[in-house]
């Protein structure tokens, strides 16, 4: 009789266990449920993003707002800058003014950036979260089904994790698609500064470490392009005010010095923070290459010798595509430079001409050319981009990136 009902309690308890499981499991499934309809609403409801409901040229208008004041702070402090002393007991230098403009460009690029230029970004980075979630799950559900009755009431059945499994997976294919929507997005936006790239430059470019600071510059440029057709309209519109010209022109030319400023905070990143971990990797990769070697040469075993030579070549290919990205970011800040020569050029001429009190007709004219400028800059400081030859260089380049985000 005991035997009986320690069988019969072992028998119900298992059966709890297996209830417990397939309740977490429904639980799970109606709390995803939830989550998505929730999420599907809140974009049905959300405000559409800037350009969906208004044309680029009245979102521009909408930014011109914003960033007049700064722009108008950041000409104050130019003044200043010009008459400041080089070293001062009291009161500010140039250095201290310098400082100051610092600031304020600063400021203007994180308006530029949180205007919402860098949500393909987040909403890339959010999809592959969802599609790595996904897949986890599956590979949970793999496990499950193995041990998954055939038929049941009231368990979950090898038939339904199958079809939970198909779902999933058909979810994914609809996130990778989104994700496709996104990048195809950008290459349109990379064609209207007149930069060509195809999706597999993209998928180069988003594995980069300075990916982010490429795209942002290239957009911010573009926006720039269009304060200064702005600053145009208001110089023609007040030609006979010379006073007002000047003014104009002067926010011109903090334009210049922030292009300047953004290329140079480019150049100054690769030096000093990314070749330089790139650099640690490659050590790091190159010390471990002799150590296996060492290890290989001093193994008996065949079979662990080969495991040794298998991994040694995995280690050999990350120093071969660490050499890569490492001229890859070479390249970069070459083009970069060679951008930034460009503007310079501009720039001495724009700070020479503000100095110079001239017809407000000649103002215009230079603006003008200068706005030419900014499209050849963003076509020439957006480097020549390689696709990969191969997913294993691409996953590597990937890891890589992460762990010089890391370092």
């Amino acid at each position: 009789m005991r035997k009986d009902f320690l069988l019969f309690l072992t028998a119900a308890t298992l059966l709890q266990a297996d209830w417990k499981s397939d309740m977490l499991e429904q639980g799970t499934e109606l709390y995803n449920n939830a989550k998505n309809k929730t999420v599907t609403l809140y974009k049905e409801l959300k405000p559409a993003a800037p350009g969906k409901k208004e044309s680029k040229e009245a979102h521009m208008n909408a930014l011109w707002d914003t960033l007049l004041p700064q722009l108008e702070e950041g000409l104050d402090y130019t003044d200043k800058l010009e008459k400041a002393p080089e070293s001062a007991w009291i009161g500010s230098d140039k250095k201290d003014i310098q400082e100051d403009i610092d600031k304020v460009f600063n400021k203007i690029i994180n308006t530029l950036v949180e205007d919402d230029f860098m949500a393909y970004k987040k909403e890339i980075n959010s999809l592959e979260q969802d599609i790595l979630a996904n897949k986890n799950t599956v590979a949970f559900y793999r496990e499950k089904k193995i041990s998954a009755p055939l038929q049941s009431s009231i368990k979950t059945t090898k038939a339904d994790y199958a079809a939970k499994i198909e779902a999933l997976q058909e979810e994914n294919r609809q996130y990778q698609a989104r994700i496709t929507q996104v990048k195809g997005k950008l290459i349109r936006q990379f064609s209207d500064i007149g930069v060509t790239l195809t999706p597999e430059q993209i998928n180069v470019l988003l594995s980069r470490v300075d990916g982010d600071d490429i795209i942002q510059m290239a957009l911010m440029m573009d926006v720039l392009k269009h304060i200064t057709s702005q600053i145009m309209v208001l110089m023609k519109e007040n030609h006979e005010d010379l006073g007002y010209a000047k003014k104009y022109y002067g926010l011109h030319l903090v334009t210049l010095e922030l292009v300047v400023y953004i290329q140079q905070k480019y150049v100054d990143k690769v030096d000093r923070r990314y070749i330089p971990k790139i650099d640690a990797i490659m050590f790091e990769a190159q010390k471990m290459v002799g150590e296996t070697q060492r290890l290989a040469d001093s193994e008996i075993s065949e079979r662990r010798r080969r495991i040794y030579q298998k991994n040694m070549q995995t280690q050999k290919l990350t120093v071969h595509v660490a050499e890569l990205y490492k001229q890859d970011l070479i390249t970069s800040k070459i083009s970069m430079i060679n951008a930034m020569k460009i503007t310079k050029r501009n720039l001495m001429l724009a700070r020479n001409t503000y100095k110079t009190v001239v017809l407000s007709a000649d103002l215009y004219e230079l603006i003008s050319q200068s706005r030419n400028m900014f499209s050849e800059v963003s076509k020439i400081q957006v480097p020549s981009i390689v696709p990969f030859e191969n997913m294993q260089i691409q996953k590597k380049y990937y890891e890589l990136t992460k762990l010089i985000e890391k370092k």
